[in-house]
């Protein structure tokens, strides 16, 4: 008996590292990138991160952008922002992270600060992620999120795993 559970609990150890493994590359490929590319405003770095045929869903607005599209968009935006000398942070926190086979499924919130001088205003939306590995590195290839009519806060964003950086 001593024996059968220090098998099925070596295997749930295993099971829980690699898991683990997993969010830490997912982390570093996608996540830390994610963060980077915005306080930068890198729309080069911001593309890396997503496969070529990327789906980007806006469910707020009901729009759909695929592959080049967006990142024809992201390069637009991140370009915008640069001109206006947009200073930004975006930060996540996690409600859900799953994965098998190379293929990553994650929730939660992100929360975008903007400054200007000495003001700062957050801004709050929900995600639903699902990620790929390609070539040794995870890439976004489905991203939508939603702000649910401005109801998603800083209570929602405290309730998840925030990540560091």
């Amino acid at each position: 008996m001593k024996t059968l559970f220090a098998i099925a609990l070596s295997l749930c150890t295993v099971s829980s590292l690699a898991q683990q493994t997993t969010q830490d590359d997912i982390n570093r490929d996608v996540w830390y990138n994610f963060m980077q590319a915005y306080q930068d405003l890198d729309a080069s770095l911001f593309n890396q991160i997503h496969t070529d045929d990327v789906i980007r869903v806006v469910i707020d607005q009901n729009m759909m952008f695929v592959g080049q599209e967006y990142k024809d968009r992201n390069l637009e935006n991140f370009n915008r922002w640069n001109a206006n000398n947009v200073k930004q942070k975006i930060e996540f926190s996690f409600y859900n992270r799953a994965s098998k086979n190379g293929i990553a499924y994650e929730t939660g919130i992100f929360k975008l600060t903007r400054y200007q001088g000495f003001e700062s205003k957050s801004y709050y939306g929900k995600f639903h992620v699902t990620l790929k590995k390609i070539a040794g590195t995870w890439k976004i290839y489905i991203d939508s999120d939603t702000n649910e009519s401005g109801t998603i806060n800083e209570e929602d964003f405290l309730k998840g795993d925030e990540l560091g950086f």
